[in-house]
């Protein structure tokens, strides 16, 4: 069994590659090519966790992630921590162990850009990022890779914080969401939010709202006027009536799933002033995806360290 670092993960994949494998992954899940994605919520008080399981291409990856948003405070450490297992999925054997913080920030990513790929506006130029957290920075890269993006405002609950960002960034600091909202063609939703902050009146027609930080069931970042106005485009539609915004709106219509649009059985967008929502929870196709890519990544480069389980 191999184990990998988080900076060996870094060597071995670019932020680029993650989109056109992430792309590949939800191509495969469309044709069913892959074992189902399977999710598994747990609260631990005062954080969470999420295990995370999907087979593609001959393996099997098992995630566990924790989140506990107070970990930077109490231990001066990320809030998102956890570990990626690989399976051959004829035999059973574990190939690889790693660390998941850092495939789930680049993976996610990858995601949302593969969804403004597909079905933001052509001359999508303006990106809103809500969050300033892990996430944000590889939203920003990762949708750059697939727009010319020439504008980006960000809002974050802590002023301080944001106006940091916005710096670090060539971006500008918003007062509020809406004001971030109100001038983008992108708007991309990073929170852990527990209430809804955007609605329908915070965006205008031709907008695709990226829904990400909507992971567990008690998250939700969008209204519900939003949701009807709009038209939902999920990653798993299953998942998502599990823990995404649909499910705090079921009734929602679901047009397609992201691979169905990549491979051009579904629309995706179909009209130029249509808002388009994409309900991100993250799938574990996405990690599997990953996992697979870095383990033939490592073994041909020979990175990475054997993990003597048996001895």
């Amino acid at each position: 069994m191999l184990l990998l670092t988080r900076s060996e993960i870094e060597r071995l994949l670019s932020p680029s590659d993650y989109i056109g494998l992430i792309e590949d992954a939800f191509a495969a899940y469309a044709r069913g090519e892959t074992s189902p994605s399977r999710l598994c919520h747990l609260d631990s008080p005062p954080g969470e966790f999420h295990i995370k399981a999907a087979g593609l291409g001959g393996v099997v990856a098992v995630k566990i992630g924790a989140c506990f948003y107070d970990r930077p405070a109490t231990l001066g450490l990320p809030s998102i921590v956890g570990v990626i297992a690989l399976f051959d999925a004829a035999n059973g054997q574990p190939l690889l162990f790693l660390e998941s913080a850092t495939v789930t920030r680049l993976r996610t990513a990858a995601a949302t850009a593969v969804a403004v790929r597909h079905l933001a506006q052509p001359d999508a130029t303006t990106l809103a990022v809500l969050g300033t957290g892990a996430q944000a920075s590889a939203h920003i890269a990762a949708i750059r890779a697939v727009r010319p993006i020439g504008r980006i405002l960000v809002w974050g609950r802590d002023p301080g914080k944001t106006a940091r960002f916005a710096g670090e960034h060539g971006a500008e600091a918003a007062r509020t969401p809406s004001d971030a909202s109100l001038a983008a063609d992108v708007v991309v939703t990073l929170t852990p939010s527990t209430r809804p902050f955007l609605g329908l009146s915070d965006v205008r027609p031709g907008t695709l709202v990226a829904a990400v930080g909507s992971d567990a069931p008690d998250k939700r970042e969008l209204h519900d006027d939003l949701l009807a106005a709009a038209t939902l485009i999920t990653d798993v539609t299953h998942q998502c009536a599990e823990a995404g915004e649909l499910h705090h709106r079921p009734e929602t219509p679901v047009r397609a799933e992201l691979g169905e649009v990549v491979l051009g059985v579904k629309a995706g967008r179909e009209r130029a002033d249509e808002i388009v929502v994409f309900d991100s929870t993250g799938t574990a196709v996405q990690d599997v995806a990953a996992a697979l890519a870095l383990h033939a990544a490592a073994t041909k480069r020979g990175a990475g360290r054997a993990l003597p389980l048996w001895e």
